[in-house]
């Protein structure tokens, strides 16, 4: 997966407009399928279950809506970054392996450390999380001069999934 340029101010925008809509389509569909359900099997009594399944259907429906409008155009900052918090997700995973091998100097272990910093800075920058920025920054530098002090020439458009089986 490679890095790409996010208008933030369209991420953060349609972000919020996805998550409003998730909500609101969650309420307004629990509410009437439960109490369809408890029309259609309880003749109008409470129930727990009915009540439980009316969620259920909620979540169901909002979670096709989601799978199916994800590769449109108006969903494609917010699936880019979804995408992004999974591939650095599975970094996070590996990191223990990743930390020996970027002690080692191996030239992999670098390319995936230095795609991590990137898109970990990308995606803080994106979601407006600056207590970690500094700290991020600090050890993108160290990187660079560590990559400067090995001489290795690498960037972010190095990296690709498989590094990671390699560790």
């Amino acid at each position: 997966m490679k890095l790409r340029k996010i208008d933030k101010a369209t991420y953060q925008e349609r972000r919020s407009r996805i998550q409003w809509s998730m909500i609101a389509g969650l309420f307004v569909i629990a509410l009437s399928s439960s109490e369809l359900y408890r029309y259609l099997f309880a003749a109008g009594e409470s129930s727990f279950w009915l009540n439980a399944a009316g969620v259920a259907t909620a979540v169901g429906i909002v979670t096709l809506v989601l799978f199916r409008l994800r590769d449109t155009e108006y969903f494609d900052e917010v699936h880019y970054v979804w995408k992004l918090k999974q591939e650095l997700n599975r970094i996070y995973r590996a990191q223990k392996k990743l930390d020996a091998a970027v002690q080692e100097g191996r030239r992999e272990a670098m390319i995936i450390r230095l795609y991590n910093l990137e898109g970990s800075r990308q995606v803080y920058d994106l979601d407006d999380n600056t207590l970690t920025m500094s700290e991020l920054s600090k050890e993108l530098s160290d990187l660079r001069d560590q990559l400067e002090e090995s001489g290795l020439n690498i960037s972010v458009d190095d990296y690709h999934p498989e590094l990671l089986d390699r560790l």
